[in-house]
């Protein structure tokens, strides 16, 4: 996802410090279905604001801290954020699970180590939908409808995918998978 959304996507909702939006983005755990390097926060704040996107509200001076800068949205800002939503909502990406490429010659392994591995994802999908779940749970009632379909998505496609693994680990037992 592009760190560039995420930022002006903060900003549309008021000015902010960067540390903010780090602390607002943990809150909102979206950690959870962002892929996003903290380090890239402040330069991606740069390059926005080079850009023109955003700018500087106020300077927060502070006795024996650093400065604070605070950044609002800018109208051009605005207009990139509507443009970077709606490519982030039209893209189309291709899954490639490291598995497909192991099942392609499956039929040469031994069925029960493929069995045993296929066990430990099944495992490892458990524990993905009971982690969603709480973390579901635990979100603050006002949290957005959209947010909570995000949740909601993760935990429906973790639990399609342990189906299809218990039902490949079944095939695997029975030596089927040639």
């Amino acid at each position: 996802m592009s760190v560039k959304l995420i930022i002006l996507g903060l900003l549309m909702n008021g000015e902010k410090h960067p540390y903010e939006m780090q602390h607002i983005m943990k809150m909102r755990k979206m950690d959870k279905f962002v892929s996003f390097y903290k380090g890239s926060l402040y330069y991606a704040v740069e390059q926005l604001k080079d850009e023109g996107l955003i700018e500087v509200s106020q300077v927060i001076k502070e006795e024996k801290r650093p400065d604070k800068t605070v950044y609002k949205i800018t109208e051009a800002g605005k207009n990139e954020f509507q443009d970077l939503l709606m490519q982030q909502m039209s893209k189309e990406e291709q899954h490639y699970d490291p598995l497909y490429t192991a099942l392609v010659f499956a039929r040469y392994g031994d069925s029960q180590k493929i069995a045993e591995v296929i066990k430990q994802k099944i495992k490892y999908a458990e524990k993905k939908i009971e982690v969603m779940e709480k973390a579901l749970a635990e979100i603050s009632p006002t949290t957005s409808r959209a947010v909570q379909y995000i949740y909601r998505g993760l935990i429906e496609t973790a639990r399609a995918e342990k189906k299809w693994l218990q039902e490949l680990c079944a095939d695997a037992l029975e030596n089927r998978l040639g």
